[in-house]
């Protein structure tokens, strides 16, 4: 039974707009209302209701249906005002509560990885990390899985800028082994931190794609090497590759344009 302020109608509208997002060209009433399983005349009315206030628009040649540019304005209203954060939270609390390990969102910058979003752990023994800490490329899973997706020019000028500082004895600090690396990152589509930053912590990233399929960041979760069988360490690139999936998935869906992976800068 539906919820007491549900409104039927509401619903049949959505529907029809649906309908006509998929495609480009428009459709004919007949289609539109095979598609959504409704009778003609209930989906003409919509229409017809849609059209007056500027949402559709009717072929005159041949009678079909499209969106107008009207439509389109609402979305892009909404994405320009959504941070990545926004969209990524839910996700990142899913994926923490599943797997009771911190996790961690990063955004991707002109010129750095920028870490934008912590939920931690309930066990006391966890890694701690700030709000606006730097995201190493060559150190860290969020960096890391960032800098595997930039282009080759785009690698370069990054590295011209930044030096490869020694963390552990496990921190690759030559350009050669970070480039083999972010290969290997690229085919396999996560990241691995194993304790290059930190002794005794695991962590596993994956990149984050807006709706040009750019990557404009990264999420990540860590544990500690103590807690951390194989068995475990699988669970956890399965887990973090499904959610950044997800999330970037979002992304597409809300036409999230990420302000410096699209500004040419």
């Amino acid at each position: 039974m539906p919820a007491k302020n549900h409104i039927e109608l509401v619903v049949k509208t959505l529907a029809v707009l649906e309908s006509l997002a998929t495609s480009e060209r428009g459709k004919a009433l007949k289609e539109i209302a095979a598609d959504v399983g409704l009778g003609k005349s209930t989906v003409f009315r919509i229409l017809f209701t849609l059209k007056e206030a500027g949402y559709v628009e009717q072929y005159a040649a041949n009678g079909s249906y499209r969106l107008t540019l009207k439509t389109g304005g609402l979305a892009r209203r909404h994405s320009e005002r959504l941070r990545l954060t926004d969209v990524a939270r839910p996700h990142l609390i899913r994926l923490r509560d599943d797997l009771d390990e911190s996790v961690a969102l990063a955004e991707r910058r002109a010129q750095a990885v920028v870490l934008i979003d912590v939920l931690e752990t309930s066990h006391p023994l966890r890694l701690s990390f700030q709000i606006g800490d730097d995201c190493p490329i060559h150190a860290t899973a969020l960096g890391k899985a960032v800098a595997a997706f930039l282009s080759p020019e785009e690698l370069a000028s990054l590295l011209k800028n930044f030096a490869l500082p020694q963390y552990t004895n496990r921190t690759k600090t030559k350009v050669l082994q970070l480039k083999a690396e972010l290969a290997r990152t690229k085919v396999k589509g996560y990241s691995i931190n194993d304790e290059e930053t930190v002794t005794g912590a695991l962590l596993v990233g994956a990149p984050l794609f807006d709706r040009n399929r750019i990557v404009c960041g990264a999420l990540s979760v860590n544990t500690p090497t103590a807690r951390c069988s194989e068995k475990r360490r699988q669970q956890l690139i399965a887990a973090v590759v499904e959610a950044g999936q997800h999330i970037s998935g979002d992304l597409a869906d809300v036409g999230f344009l990420h302000p410096v992976t699209n500004s040419g800068s």
